[in-house]
């Protein structure tokens, strides 16, 4: 007689997860509150006027990136807002990032805190 039993643990909740880096002109920081989305903040602290508008890409692991345009022409932190269908994939201990504004460039690799 075979008796198949499935087991389930109960301490793989998910936790807060927090990153944050910066470079010379830019800071960044990452919040996840749920398995299933995250919010990355981003804000202009260099010398001069902030830009009104950038590109970034946000290199989540060697498969996945999010690509896209950030204003800050009426705030001060732009917002990128990840939303997974589902659990997002794992995060690993630093997530580069790529900023371009104005003809400048600049990488971040923001770490867990």
């Amino acid at each position: 007689m075979i008796i198949l039993v499935a087991c389930t643990d109960e301490n793989t909740e998910f936790k807060k997860q927090y990153f944050e880096g910066k470079s010379d002109n830019w800071f960044v920081k990452m919040e996840s509150e749920k398995d299933s989305n995250r919010t990355f903040t981003t804000s202009y602290f260099g010398d001069g006027n902030k830009p009104l508008n950038f590109k970034f890409e946000v290199y989540e692991s060697s498969h996945t990136s999010i690509l896209g345009e950030g204003e800050l022409r009426n705030q001060d932190e732009f917002e990128i807002d990840e939303v997974c269908s589902g659990a997002c994939d794992a995060v690993p201990d630093s997530i580069p990032i790529q900023i371009q504004w104005e003809g400048k460039e600049e990488k971040i690799v923001i770490r867990k805190k």
